[in-house]
């Protein structure tokens, strides 16, 4: 393999291995605060749901579908391939590379996500939300709010011009919860299974970036 093929094997091994790193004492206190979040989600998962059904058509069901169609994992993979195809063509190093980090950290949402589908093999509210493990087609994770998560890393750190970093930060991060916010709101997953699916999409996502960073010091 040469050029970007053995990039991004290089970038998918190296994000493995950021992953599986212990994270510092300001990384256990925000893992244990998440923790403690998606348990009290889980605790209160049918009043959660109750909240969001039974509502009426119009303007926001529309919202819900544009961010539901938006935020599916496809988009990941159509801004990567637009990425490299743009960068390509113009000779943009910049885009490639966040091309490759995105193709990377992407395979690993993809298969933390599914792991946690299988694990948690949880019906969608709309089918009830009985909880169920180790089964093919749970919902105990989800894939949408993982996507849309996934992508605030890269695009902050490797696409936006620094002056223009913080209103970047706040249009991803009302992205993902825009996307989150739908999956529940179309009665698709519950409140602790989005929680779970943006935890996986940033610490995929940063930990691409991390291993992009690290190739290029030569670390």
């Amino acid at each position: 393999m040469t050029g970007e093929p053995r990039l991004l094997a290089r970038l998918f091994v190296a994000t493995g291995r950021r992953l599986a790193r212990l994270p510092p004492p300001s990384g256990w206190l925000l893992a244990a605060a998440m923790g403690v979040a998606t348990a009290l989600a889980y605790v209160w998962k049918q009043p959660i749901a109750a909240f969001f059904e039974g509502h009426p058509g119009g303007p926001v069901d529309a919202l819900a579908e544009l961010a539901n169609v938006g935020g599916a994992g496809v988009t990941v993979v159509a801004a990567g391939v637009l990425l490299l195809v743009v960068g390509r063509g113009l000779r943009k190093d910049s885009l490639v590379q966040t091309a490759l980090v995105l193709g990377a950290a992407g395979a690993w949402c993809w298969l933390l996500t599914t792991a946690g589908q299988v694990l948690l093999a949880e019906q969608r509210p709309s089918e009830g939300g009985e909880m169920g493990w180790l089964a093919l087609g749970g919902h105990g994770v989800s894939g949408h709010a993982a996507a849309a998560a996934l992508l605030f890393w890269p695009v902050r750190d490797m696409l936006a011009p620094p002056r223009l970093r913080n209103a970047v930060s706040v249009a991803m991060l009302s992205w993902a919860a825009w996307v989150g916010w739908s999956r529940m709101w179309l009665g698709m997953h519950h409140l602790w299974n989005v929680i779970l699916g943006l935890a996986l999409g940033f610490l995929t996502g940063r930990a691409g970036v991390a291993a992009w960073r690290e190739i290029e010091d030569g670390v």
